[in-house]
């Protein structure tokens, strides 16, 4: 009679479909009728984007919660089993590659599974994964506010009996997957909530702490005024002067209009062009850092007057945040918003349209 196969866990709602991927690598357990010891196998499995230009952090995170797991034992009349979930708790190093990527290395203690007539096995899982990030709020400097995340890496399951529970192993590597939700605090620390399955090995759901080290840009907050109506005066025509003898400044080059800075449709997040059009602004402020930084942001007619004045303060803080991670001061900056009351062409064709839903920048 071939021998009895403790059969892998089956996957639960505990992990999101999406990030599900199918796999030929599996790991699983064998009841040998008759044997009197099983012997553990220990073991252990390991597993940047240029224009993210943010710190490479890394991070510790630990969590508890409940696993489940499911030996079967069907095929030996001897062993049934009674017991499948269990407290579980885990332990996580990580580093951030990029605003979206992570790879983590991660070990596990999922408790035992229990047998009838007596006895139990315990799992251990150790692994390494990689985490994609969701969420707008992953995009500024220090990570903070709400994000999703999904997992994929690779597991090594480690098994050992308590009692006279004889069982073999098969394989002990194992594609794993899951996802999660995580909330970054102004300090480093936050909360993750998430859910794993080991292939079907086990399921394991965890609330957990992550701490986050590296430099954090103390700033203080930006204040975005509404800029008041223009007042129309009469022309004057200037006095003759002589031209005063000045030392090039590189900042004069920020006298107006930021071409290429453009926002998404209805949106005061920047477009990829706006980002990259940003940093190399950033790198020449760099070099004059005693010149304020003045922002301003306009929008074309469409819409109502309030609903394009809050639109323009959205966007000019979107400029200065951005900014600020790109290692702006932001006691150098101001920033006003001034929605659709100071149009630069006529709002009656596409291209005036266009041009009124500017940035202007003046560093001087």
């Amino acid at each position: 009679m071939k021998p009895n196969i403790l059969k892998k866990l089956h996957f639960t709602s505990l992990v999101v479909a999406s990030l599900a991927m199918a796999s030929g690598c599996t790991s699983f357990q064998q009841i040998i009728p008759g044997s009197s010891a099983a012997e553990p196998a220990i073991g252990s499995a390991t597993a940047k984007d240029s224009s993210d230009r943010v710190g490479r952090h890394f991070y510790a995170a630990t969590g508890v919660g409940a696993s489940r797991m499911n030996p079967d034992a069907s095929e030996n009349p001897a062993f049934t089993v009674n017991d499948r979930v269990e407290a579980g708790g885990q332990v996580t190093l990580g580093v951030d590659l990029s605003r979206q990527l992570s790879l983590e290395a991660h070990s596990a203690d999922l408790g035992s599974a229990g047998f009838s007539p007596g006895g139990r096995i315990n799992y251990h899982i150790h692994g390494a994964s990689a985490l994609v990030y969701a969420g707008k709020n992953r995009h500024n400097f220090k990570r903070r506010g709400l994000s999703g995340y999904g997992r994929i890496g690779v597991g090594l399951l480690e098994n050992s009996p308590v009692g006279n529970v004889p069982f073999v192993k098969d394989n002990d590597m194992h594609v794993l997957f899951g996802a999660g939700v995580e909330y970054m605090t102004r300090v480093g620390l936050g909360l993750r909530a998430e859910g794993i399955a080991f292939e079907e090995d086990a399921q394991y759901a965890q609330l957990g702490v992550i701490y986050r080290t590296g430099r954090r840009q103390a700033s203080k907050p930006v204040e975005i005024v509404a800029a008041p109506a223009p007042v129309p005066v009469a022309a004057a025509i200037p006095e003759p002067a002589p031209e005063p003898v000045v030392e090039v400044n590189p900042c004069d080059v920020f006298s107006g209009v930021l071409e290429g800075v453009n926002f998404h449709t209805d949106s005061d997040q920047l477009t990829e062009i706006a980002k990259e059009k940003l940093q190399s602004v950033a790198v020449v402020l760099s070099e004059c850092e005693t010149a304020p930084v003045s922002i301003s942001a306009h929008t074309d007619s469409d819409g109502s007057e309030a609903y394009n004045q809050g639109l323009s303060r959205r966007r000019a803080a979107s400029v200065v945040e951005f900014l600020i991670s790109q290692g702006v001061q932001s006691d150098r900056m101001s920033a006003s918003a001034f929605g659709e009351t100071q149009p630069i062409a006529s709002n009656a064709t596409p291209e005036g349209k266009r041009q009124n839903r500017r940035v202007e920048l003046i560093a001087r």
